[in-house]
C-alpha cells in the first residue's frame, strides 16, 4: 500500500465507490442445486447383460465463461468464410441481468430425454446426452426481447460428428469423428445464430444434445453466448456459459487379465489410489505381464472427496528403457478439468510404466491431494474410447481434450460470480484452490456459505499495488504481497468463515473481471462463498485467541518477520 496525499485518497475513494455501485449489478447465473426445475448430474443405464454405462454432466454445474467470447470462439467466427464482412465485437460490460437455469440433466438409454419440450417429436429414448433449458432475464440497459436483435451463438466440440468425413450430413452421425464448430447446419450461411433453426428465441435457450449409440463413449461440450445484432452483420457478444456431458461404457469381456491385476467386471480395468504431497513428488506405477503391443488407456480422476485442492496432475508413459512415449496434462474426462489422460501400447517387455506428478512444477494450491488412476487394456481391433484427437497424449487444453477454456487457473482468467444477493456476489459449488474475482473496490468481505470454511489464501494478485491488509473479525492479521500466502488453520487452529481484505489501491487486470483476483483454498475440494465490496474500513486492534501457546509464539515470530520485511520494502 503506497502512501498518497489526502485529497487524492478522497478522489480515489469516491471513484471506487462509483465503480462499485455500477459493477455490483453484474451478470449472474441463477439456479438451485444445479437447476431450478430439475437437475440430475449422473444417469446410469443398461444396454444388455454384458454392457452398461453412465452419462455425466460435464461440467457438473453450468459454468460462466469469458465475457465477450473465448479466444478460440472469436477466432472460429472471424476465420469462417461464411461470415466474411461480419464484425463480431466482444462486449466490455457484463449484462445486468441473469441466466436462469431451469433444466440441466443427463440422459441415459432408459431416460425419456427432453420430455419437457412442447412437441413430442423432440422426446427421445435409447441414446445418451443431456438436456438444458435457460431463461434470459434482462435488467436495466440489457438488450430487450421483442426487438428482433437478441440471438444465441453456440460452439460445440465433440467426438461424434453429425457429418461424415466429406462433411455430408448422415443419419446418426459418425462416431470417432471429431467436430469443433458453430452449432448450426454446415450448409447454413445466412447467419451464425443457433435460434434460426434451433429451439431458442430472444428470451430462452433450449438444447437436447444427443447421440443414439449408447454403446459407445462420447464427449460433448457447448460454449454458449447471448449476442445482439446492433447493426446489419455487426454482432456484440455478451456473457456466456459452458455446459455439456460425457458417457462411459462398461463391457464384460472374456479376455485373460494377468493374475495380479485389479480388474472389475472382467473388463481388465486396473484402479490405483494415491496422493501427491508436493510439487516434486513422482508416483510410479508398473504393471507387468501383458502382451507387448496391446493397447491401453490411462486416466486420472482428481475430484476425490476429502481433497482440499484437487491436484493438477501430469501423466507420462514410458517404455522399458525409460524413454517417454506419451504425456498429458489436462485431458481426463474424469477429473475437474485439470486431470490427465493418455493412451499407448504395452512395452516390448510386457509392462506398462506410468508416472504421476504435479503439473507446472507444483505451483501453490496445485500440488497436493488424492487421486485415482485407471488403466484399461483393449483387445486387438477393439474400439478405443473417444476419437484419436482425444487423449492424444500431448499437453491437453483442459477438460477431456475439448480445448474449451476453463477459468480459475490463473489470475488473468478467474472464476466469476454466478449469482447476486443484494450487494453480495456469490460463488456456488466452485472448485477449491482456484482464482476468483468480482469487481474492484477499496476492499472486500468474504463470507463462507453452507459447510464451507476458508483454510488458506494461496496467493494475492500481481500488479502495481503490492500491499493488502487482511483482517479476521476485529483483528488485523497483517499485510501481504503477491507470492505470499496466509494459512488460517496454522494461525487459528481451524478454518474460518469470514475475513476482509482492504487497502486495495489499484486495478490489476485490463477488464472488470480481472480487477482483483484472489486464490483461495477451502476445507473441501468444492466450496461456496460470497463476497461484497466495502468502501470504508476501520482498523481493528484486538489480538486473537490462538489455540495453543506454541501458536501464539509462532504468530508473534511471524509478525516480527513480516514487520521487518514490510519496513525493508518501504525503505527501498
Amino acid at each position: 500500500m503506497r502512501k498518497k496525499p489526502y485529497f487524492l485518497i478522497c478522489v480515489a475513494t469516491n471513484l471506487l465507490m462509483a465503480l462499485t455501485n455500477q459493477s455490483a449489478m453484474a451478470f449472474s447465473l441463477k439456479f438451485g442445486k444445479g437447476a431450478i426445475s430439475y437437475y440430475n448430474p449422473t444417469e446410469p443405464y443398461v444396454i444388455d447383460a454384458n454392457t452398461s454405462g453412465t452419462t455425466f454432466l460435464s461440467p457438473r454445474y453450468v459454468a460462466p465463461i469469458k465475457l465477450g467470447g473465448t479466444n478460440d470462439f472469436l477466432k472460429m467466427l472471424n476465420d469462417d468464410v461464411r461470415w466474411r464482412g461480419w464484425d463480431f465485437i466482444p462486449s466490455d460490460k457484463n449484462l445486468y441481468g441473469n441466466f436462469e437455469i431451469l433444466y440441466y440433466y443427463a440422459c441415459g438409454a432408459q431416460t425419456l430425454c427432453a420430455k419437457e419440450e412442447p412437441k413430442s417429436d423432440n422426446h427421445i429414448r435409447g441414446g445418451v446426452g443431456a438436456y438444458i433449458n435457460i431463461k434470459y432475464n434482462p435488467q436495466k440497459t440489457d438488450p430487450k426481447p421483442e426487438q428482433a436483435k437478441i440471438h444465441w451463438i453456440q460452439r460445440v466440440v465433440n467426438n461424434h460428428s453429425l457429418y461424415n468425413e466429406h462433411q455430408i450430413h448422415i443419419d446418426g452421425g459418425t462416431h470417432d469423428l471429431r467436430y469443433d464448430g458453430i452449432d448450426i447446419p454446415i450448409w447454413m450461411n445466412v447467419n451464425p445464430y443457433y435460434d434460426t433453426v434451433g429451439t431458442a428465441n430472444e428470451s430462452s435457450f433450449r438444447d437436447k444434445s444427443y447421440r443414439i449409440d449408447a454403446n459407445n463413449p462420447h464427449f460433448w461440450v457447448g460454449e454458449l453466448y447471448l449476442v445482439e445484432e446492433i447493426a446489419p452483420q455487426t454482432v456484440k457478444i455478451y456473457n456466456g456459459v459452458r455446459w455439456g456431458w460425457i458417457n462411459r461404457v462398461y463391457r464384460r469381456r472374456n479376455i485373460l487379465c494377468p493374475a495380479k491385476s485389479i480388474s472389475s467386471d472382467d473388463n481388465c480395468t486396473y484402479e490405483f489410489s494415491d496422493s501427491l504431497s508436493s510439487g516434486t513428488e513422482v508416483d510410479s506405477f508398473k504393471l507387468p505381464g501383458f502382451t507387448p503391443g496391446k493397447r491401453f488407456t490411462a486416466r486420472i480422476d482428481n475430484d476425490i472427496p476429502g481433497n482440499r485442492c484437487n491436484p493438477n496432475t501430469y501423466l507420462t508413459a514410458s517404455d522399458n528403457s525409460g524413454y517417454i512415449s506419451n504425456f498429458d496434462d489436462n485431458s481426463s474426462p474424469l477429473g475437474d478439468g485439470f486431470a490427465s489422460a493418455l493412451k499407448g501400447s504395452v512395452s516390448s517387455d510386457g509392462t506398462i510404466n506410468l508416472d504421476v506428478r504435479a503439473a507446472n512444477g507444483g505451483r501453490r494450491g496445485e500440488d497436493r491431494g488424492n487421486y485415482k488412476l485407471y488403466v484399461e487394456l483393449y483387445e486387438e481391433g477393439e474400439f478405443l474410447p473417444e476419437a484419436d484427437e482425444f487423449i492424444v497424449g500431448s499437453s491437453g487444453g483442459g477438460g477431456f481434450g475439448a480445448e474449451i477454456e476453463i477459468p480459475g487457473r490463473t489470475q488473468d482468467d478467474p472464476i466469476l460470480p454466478d449469482e447476486r444477493e443484494g450487494n453480495w456476489q456469490l460463488f456456488r459449488n466452485v472448485p477449491g484452490c482456484r482464482w476468483y474475482d468480482p469487481h474492484t473496490t477499496y476492499g472486500f468481505e468474504f463470507q463462507a456459505l453452507d459447510d464451507t470454511l476458508f483454510t488458506e489464501i494461496l496467493d494475492f494478485p500481481i500488479g502495481d499495488d503490492n500491499r493488502f491488509t487482511v483482517s479476521v473479525g476485529d483483528t488485523i492479521v497483517g499485510e501481504f504481497s503477491p507470492g505470499e500466502s496466509l494459512d488460517f488453520v496454522s494461525l487459528f487452529g481451524h478454518g474460518i468463515s469470514n475475513f476482509k481484505i482492504t487497502d486495495i489501491d489499484s486495478l490489476f487486470g485490463s477488464t472488470q473481471e480481472t480487477a482483483f483476483p484472489i486464490q483461495l483454498a477451502f476445507n473441501d475440494r468444492i466450496g461456496s462463498f460470497k463476497m461484497r465490496p466495502i468502501s470504508k474500513e476501520s482498523s481493528p486492534q484486538s489480538v486473537p485467541e490462538y489455540s495453543s501457546v506454541f501458536g501464539l509464539l509462532a504468530v508473534g515470530a511471524w509478525s516480527i518477520v513480516k514487520a521487518l520485511k514490510i519496513r525493508s520494502n518501504k525503505q527501498q
